[in-house]
């Protein structure tokens, strides 16, 4: 035999399968060949594997055994060998071959599982004499030993009766444990079950190992420790000290021989009355043995005690006759014993036999210890099952306290019981754990809602709330440590009082029971008798109910019911059909509060509101409106071009389908023409008559008939179409000195933004010449106000590029020495960068509107800056009257160097604070002033012809004069005073002293807006420009506009464009002085300071005032007003003004206007308040309510200008501001 073939294994493995079978069997060619079908296998490992056999089988064909086996094998080797050889065949047979010895494998276990079943339900489990018997059979039916080994081991195996050899605890101890056992079986009822042994009092089979026992004796003695202290807690605890002792600190063998010991005892006198007397053990003596020993309760099964009479009987020589085999199973109610397979329940008792263990889930005695089949304790799992029990019943009881000490227990005992518990019993543990953990939470959360009912004084709630404690949370203490039936009493007690004051309450009179029973509510809110008795008494209806229209919705108002106590409002909304008649009524709902808006009324219906009083029970008669029209308007109007025209759409408000149209012309556009108006049905409409660059305004509203039977009209919606983007120049630019600011001031325009730009003019340009401050007449192809190009070159000087008025300019090439001042869209600006440091005497403001990238250049005003006193300081003034020489009207005398005082008091234009953003300010005008000569007015389209002397020959000035006119040198005799009256702009001093010339006083009128100032062509070559007579900028109240005289230059008799002011104009001359103009100097030296002459000029008499001069008012005088514009109360429904002023002020008016556009006279809107005449400075509110409103407005504070009220300068907000939505 080869080295590498074991042959002896190869016999017991092969050829002893094969000889048992008859016939041969080759079905199974890897057993032939030794070879294992689990694994893959090489051919040439397979070719290797069968030489080696086959040389095995030819010299075994000469053993004695298996000679014959050999020689089949070897002549039928084609039928083995061939399979192996062939690879694809191996594989599809080592298939086959698997699934044949699967199924062979589970005959022969399935065989060896029926013996072991047999022995399990006679004995309970596998006796240990049967042991070595059931090896033999399973080795005949094929299965090996570890298999026999592997199956076993999942039995139960039971001891013979002499406990392999150990020897039994002595009598007396064994008395002594019996002893305790009997007593405690007493204490329990009779309990045989749970106290026939050791074992049995602890619940666990006499087999179990050490930690299971522990594991029970711990269950047991927690158990025992939350007993109360009586006599089954004693006999408890010396049965746990026996355990330990004999069970865990000892071997437990002793003590299981012991019981087996002492049904000896009890048995032999039975057994030997029987032997001698029968001379046998009868099968009739033997059951009644077995069913006494069983009934006696000793903790012994059947088949022990069977082992153990037998024994007896052996011991004294007596055949004994068992008959059929018969097993018992004990009742668990009364202890005795009854055959298996029987009835199922016991028949003396009626108890049940049998149960199901919760581990396995097989069916088992119902007294038995532990599961037959398991082996876990069921004694101990029916623990758990009654503490689960227990915590069921505390729950429904209303004690969660006791249920949560429950589950404690209960956990204790399902860990006892360990997996015989099953997971049911787990399960239904943690369900009732969190059963536990939400009544504790519910607990507290009434405990704390108790305590918020009674400090909210609702005593009604809070004894409803403490029963549901009783009920649901009897042993739970509150915060303060009491019981919820102990809080009940005390509440149920208030609550009697309450009662007795609501008994009291009604037997007042019923003009003093509401009072009394709001008392008892005040202190009981939720009283139900109180309740009760004042549900009997009348509710009183609210009143001054009113509905108005509000945002496409119905806004309901109304006053609070006078009854006392909580009330609350139904509110109805009634539509009658105006065809049927039929009422449609229907609830808008209940509401505490006094106001609500129905947004669902139907659209162009008439509706009306009813509004009812309710309190509890009670409920007062209807208070209803008065009719209205649930009026719907356009909504989201727009304008778009179409290839025919301008389509208009919107969305149509409702089943009204009659829309109105008009359409006007934009006040900037180029052309009028008269507005338009139509009728159209749907929601589109199509206007074809419109012209390329014409701005459209479109207005689209509804048209209906009140309740009332009056046409009316929706506010309807508004858009626009084509309007001229190019926006006008700036033409009434106004330059004024502000402390150490330079305020400048224009007529704003919708949406357009203005940059100003300044330039300076250095003084030795500014000392050769004697130009008017102020706005000019015209402007020369240089830009320069009032000055043609007077040097040399055409287009020189710092504005020389930037066009005639109106010209377009790319803003990227206004560079220095432009200086940008700053850009506004509200007509108002402030230049602080003022500096004199340069030697400028004059800055030349020029405003340049913005039209995205280019900018349109406007009228430019020229401002000449003050200049410090030069000579002699000057003694004190005397007090100055308004037209004193050196009053702030006076003129400047440029000549002599000398700089009137400071405005004394309020400047012409009010001060802004930095940082501030600048507002439009309107000035009232001054009373009219009395006229000392007749005066009259010149024609308003007529031009004014101003008179001008001719001018002899002027040299050219130097390049650094071009931007300035030439200035006129003073006459001889009094220094300083021209001949020519310099202009009275409210943006500049006059530039002369009159000397005691005071101007005369004429009939003026100030235009309702600013006028459009008169602009000849340009001036002729080497000229200054033409003057200009009228206003430049808008008019000013309380303050007339300059009148510009001539200048010198060639004589102007018309002007171009509209005349703007109505007031006649007079050459002034100077006093004592040449009435034609002077030429100019260069380089000459200013006469000295002569204070005598100065001063006899200063008390020199007035001459007569000439005819035509105006007396113009005090600014020191002036009252300013300023006021502001918010939206007040609680749903901002309510507009406020406040208004504040410092001094007297006329009547005052708040006028608006539908749109988005403040106007700025009262006829252009609707007055909405007015503020009368005040003689003090103070503060105002005014209130308009904007209920009903269709907004947006416009708004404006206006003064009420009469010949005899005071002047006032008015500082109006932003126009954004004054918009109101």
């Amino acid at each position: 035999m080869s080295a590498a073939f074991d042959g002896s294994g190869y016999r017991r493995r092969v050829l002893a399968a094969l000889r048992a079978r008859t016939p041969v069997d080759t079905a199974d060619p890897f057993l032939i060949a030794d070879l294992d079908p689990r694994r893959e296998h090489t051919d040439s490992e397979v070719a290797a594997q069968l030489a080696r056999v086959v040389a095995f089988l030819q010299r075994e064909r000469n053993s004695a055994k298996y000679a014959a086996l050999a020689t089949e094998l070897v002549r039928r080797r084609g039928e083995w060998e061939t399979p192996l050889l062939d690879g694809d065949l191996r594989i599809r047979l080592q298939a086959r071959v698997l699934d044949a010895r699967r199924s062979g494998d589970a005959e022969r276990l399935a065989k060896l599982d029926g013996y072991l079943v047999t022995l399990r339900d006679r004995f309970g489990g596998i006796p240990a004499s049967r042991i070595a018997g059931l090896r033999r059979l399973a080795t005949a039916a094929g299965v090996s030993d570890p298999e026999f080994d592997a199956r076993l081991a999942r039995e139960k195996v039971l001891p013979d009766g002499d406990q392999g050899g150990a020897a039994p605890l002595a009598p007396e101890v064994r008395s002594q444990i019996r002893q305790r056992l009997e007593d405690l079986r007493v204490l329990r009822g009779g309990d045989l079950v749970g106290t026939a042994s050791l074992w049995d009092f602890l619940g666990v089979a006499p087999d179990a190992g050490p930690q299971r026992i522990r594991a029970a004796w711990e269950s047991v003695a927690a158990g025992n420790a939350r007993r109360p202290h009586d006599r089954e807690k004693t006999l408890t605890a010396d049965l746990l000290a026996m355990v330990r002792s004999r069970l865990i600190e000892s071997d437990p063998a002793p003590y299981t021989a012991g019981l087996s010991a002492d049904v000896a005892d009890e048995l032999r006198p039975a057994v030997e009355e029987h032997v001698v007397l029968d001379g046998e053990l009868t099968a009739v003596a033997y059951e009644g043995l077995v069913r006494a020993a069983l009934a006696a309760g000793r903790g012994l099964g059947t088949e022990q005690v069977k082992s153990v009479i037998i024994g007896i009987a052996r011991d004294l020589g007596a055949a004994v006759s068992t008959g059929g085999a018969v097993d018992y199973v004990l009742c668990p109610g009364c202890g005795r014993p009854e055959p298996v397979g029987g009835s199922t329940t016991c028949r003396y008792c009626d108890t049940q036999l049998y149960t199901d263990c919760p581990a396995c889930g097989s069916l088992t005695e119902a007294a038995a210890v532990t599961c037959r089949r398991c082996g876990y304790s069921l004694r101990q799992v029916r623990a758990a099952g009654d503490a689960l029990t227990v915590v069921r019943q505390a729950l429904e009881d209303g004690r969660p306290r006791a249920a949560r000490d429950g589950l404690s227990r209960v956990r204790a005992a399902l860990a006892a019981a360990g997996p015989a518990a099953g997971n049911s019993a787990a399960q239904a543990a943690d369900e009732l754990d969190s059963l536990v953990r939400a009544a504790l939470a519910a607990t507290e959360a009434g405990w704390r809602a108790l305590a918020e009912e009674r400090a909210t004084l609702r005593p009604d709630a809070a004894v409803e709330r403490a029963r549901w404690l009783v009920a649901r949370a009897a042993d739970v203490p509150g915060p303060d440590g009491r019981l919820p039936a102990e809080v009940l009493g005390e509440l149920t007690a208030e609550q009697a009082v309450i009662r007795r004051r609501v008994e009291a309450a009604r037997a007042l009179s019923s003009d003093q029971q509401e009072a009394a029973l709001v008392a008892v509510l005040a202190t009981a809110a939720d009283s139900h008798d109180a309740l009760a008795a004042l549900a009997a008494l009348p509710l009183q209806p609210p009143t001054d109910l009113t509905s108005v229209l509000a945002d496409d919705a119905v806004l309901l108002r109304w006053r609070p019911s006078a009854s006392a106590g909580p009330v609350s409002y139904r509110v109805e909304r009634i539509v009658v059909d105006p065809g049927s008649g039929q009422v449609d009524r229907r609830a808008l709902g209940t509401t505490g509060a006094t106001e609500l808006a129905d947004s669902g009324a139907p659209a162009w219906r008439t509706v009306r509101h009813e509004v009812t009083a309710l309190s509890g029970e009670r409920q007062s008669r209807p208070v209803s409106t008065a009719p209205l029209i649930a009026v719907r308007d356009i909504a989201d109007l727009r304008a778009e071009a179409t290839p025919t025209g301008v389509r208009l759409t919107w969305r149509p408000s409702g089943p009204a389908d009659t829309v109105t149209i008009e359409r006007m012309v934009d006040p900037e556009s180029t052309v009028t023409t008269p507005p338009r108006r139509a009728r159209v049905t749907g929601s589109s409409f199509l206007d074809p008559d419109v012209l390329p660059g014409v701005g459209y305004h479109y207005r689209a509203f509804v048209e209906y008939v009140d309740v009332d039977g009056n046409a009316a009209r929706t506010a309807g919606a508004q858009a626009e179409f084509g309007v001229v983007t190019r926006p006008r120049p700036v033409t009434d630019l106004l330059a004024g000195a502000e402390h150490d600011q330079i305020a400048l001031r224009w007529t704003a325009r919708t949406g357009a933004q203005v940059r100003v730009y300044a330039v300076a003019v250095p003084v030795d340009a500014a000392a050769g010449a004697a130009g008017v401050i102020g706005v000019s007449g015209g402007i020369g192809v240089s830009g320069v106000p009032g000055v043609g190009p007077t040097i040399a070159g055409v287009g020189s000087g710092p504005l020389a590029l930037l066009g005639p008025e109106g010209t377009e300019v790319p803003l990227a090439e206004l560079l220095p020495p432009l200086r940008l001042v700053g850009a506004s869209r509200h007509g108002q600006l402030r230049d602080a960068a003022v500096q004199r440091d340069h030697g400028a005497s004059e800055l030349i403001y020029v405003p340049v509107t913005v039209v995205g990238e280019i900018g349109i250049i406007g009228r430019s005003v020229r401002h000449r800056l003050a200049a410090p006193p030069v000579g002699p300081p000057a003694a004190p003034a005397p007090p100055m009257s308004p037209m004193s020489p050196m009053s702030p009207l006076s003129p400047i005398d440029h000549s002599s160097g000398r700089v009137a005082s400071p405005p004394i008091g309020r400047a012409p234009l009010p001060a802004v604070s930095p940082g501030t953003q600048p507002v439009v300010i309107d000035v009232t005008p001054a009373p009219t002033p009395t006229p000392t000569a007749p005066a009259s007015p010149m024609p308003v389209q007529a031009p004014v012809p101003v008179p001008v002397a001719p001018v002899p020959p002027m040299p050219v000035p130097s390049p650094a004069t071009a931007l300035i006119e030439p200035r006129r040198s003073a006459p001889s005799g009094v220094p300083g005073i021209p001949h020519p009256a310099e202009p009275l702009m409210a943006s500049a001093r006059v530039d002369a002293d009159l000397a005691g010339v005071a101007p005369a006083t004429g009939a003026y009128r100030v235009p309702a807006g600013p006028p459009t100032v008169g602009m000849p062509g340009p001036a002729t070559a080497g000229m200054p420009g033409p003057a200009t007579v009228g206003m430049p900028g808008p008019a000013t109240a309380g303050m007339p506009g300059p009148a510009t005289v001539g200048m010198p230059g060639p004589e102007t008799v018309g002007m171009p464009g509209p005349a703007t002011v109505d007031m006649p104009v007079t050459e002034i001359s100077g006093a004592g002085g040449d009435a034609g103009p002077q030429q100019a100097r260069p380089g000459a030296t200013p006469p000295e300071w002569r204070p005598d002459v100065a001063a006899a000029a200063a008390a020199a008499p007035p001459p007569s005032q000439p005819t035509g001069q105006v007396v113009i008012p005090d600014l020191n005088g002036l009252t300013s007003v300023s006021y502001s514009v918010a939206k007040a109360g609680w749903r901002r429904r309510t507009l406020r003004v406040q208004v504040r002023s410092t001094g007297p002020v006329p009547r005052l008016v708040l006028v608006a206007r539908p749109g988005e556009e403040p106007p700025t006279t009262p006829a252009e809107g609707q007055v909405l308040a007015e503020l009368q005449a005040a003689s003090d400075a103070g503060s105002w509110t005014m209130e308009v309510t904007l209920e009903g409103a269709q907004l947006p407005w416009g708004i404006r504070l206006l003064p009420v200008v009469t010949p005899d009220g005071p002047a006032l300068w008015v500082d109006h907000p932003e126009d954004v501001q004054l918009v109101i939505r």
